[in-house]
């Protein structure tokens, strides 16, 4: 069963706002890279959503988990829920952990 990909609008734009910023290191091709970590663990997380553990120790519903992006300081977050993988936050480690948790209402 192959589940459905949705993002929440805040995490797309983190996404986007880390492409552009390693964008402007060696003449664009990080934030190629960066790219390519995101979509590498995007094709991971589809096949195997469950393998990561969970978030912090968080083991309820939804279940959280994260897939670090590499040689990246960003953590993909997301949730298994209702047929579809929904991306939390592109999570820069050094941010507090958890400022994306109101994302799950909405």
């Amino acid at each position: 069963m192959t589940l459905d990909w949705r993002e929440h609008p805040e995490a797309s734009a983190e996404y986007l706002d880390a492409v552009i910023k390693y964008a402007d290191v060696e003449d664009g091709s990080l934030g190629d890279e960066f790219a390519d970590a995101a979509d590498a663990a995007s094709a991971l997380i589809s096949q195997w959503p469950d393998s990561p553990p969970p978030y912090l120790g968080r083991r309820r519903d939804p279940m959280i988990r994260s897939w670090n992006l590499g040689k990246f300081p960003y953590r993909l977050i997301y949730a298994v829920r209702a047929g579809e993988i929904f991306v939390l936050a592109y999570a820069h480690e050094a941010r507090e952990p958890g400022y994306w948790s109101d994302r799950l209402d909405r």
